[in-house]
């Protein structure tokens, strides 16, 4: 056999997930907003849930939809409006997809143009969600 028969993919780890979710947790609480908090690894499976429970109950399933959606396809939830504006279709199609989450709040963690996994926070109105997980990223990667 001459081709691969595996290829090695990074993603987060469950330590670097728990940071990442507290930060959004510490930026939510430090603007005065109760939002629930997943981090999940390139998959879009679940590594860490910081769920605030003054934060709305439906809240905690987009938070996770949002990072899904972010992990799978490499982009910010927020970019999807603008991406999807004159395709009804695929948004009908994506929006479906009871994983999925169109809604801003969702940011992958990219690291030398590799998507390792990806914040959904949610809880607040689409812009504050995003400036949350926006913020809590910043912070994350300031270090590296």
């Amino acid at each position: 056999r001459t081709m691969p028969i595996f290829e090695t993919q990074r993603s987060l780890t469950l330590e670097a997930a728990l940071e990442l979710a507290q930060l959004g947790q510490n930026c939510a609480s430090e603007q005065g907003f109760a939002m629930n908090v997943v981090v999940v690894d390139r998959a879009g499976l679940p590594l860490a849930l910081l769920r605030n429970p003054k934060a709305p109950d439906a809240s905690l399933e987009f938070a996770q939809r949002k990072a899904y959606t972010a992990a799978s396809y490499g982009w910010s939830t927020e970019k999807w409006t603008q991406i999807l504006a004159d395709r009804a279709l695929v948004m009908q199609g994506l929006s479906q997809n009871p994983k999925v989450s169109l809604i801003a709040g969702g940011i992958p963690v990219q690291l030398e143009g590799e998507t390792l996994g990806a914040i959904g926070v949610a809880g607040g109105k689409a812009p504050e969600d995003h400036a949350i997980a926006q913020a809590a990223l910043e912070r994350f990667l300031a270090p590296l």
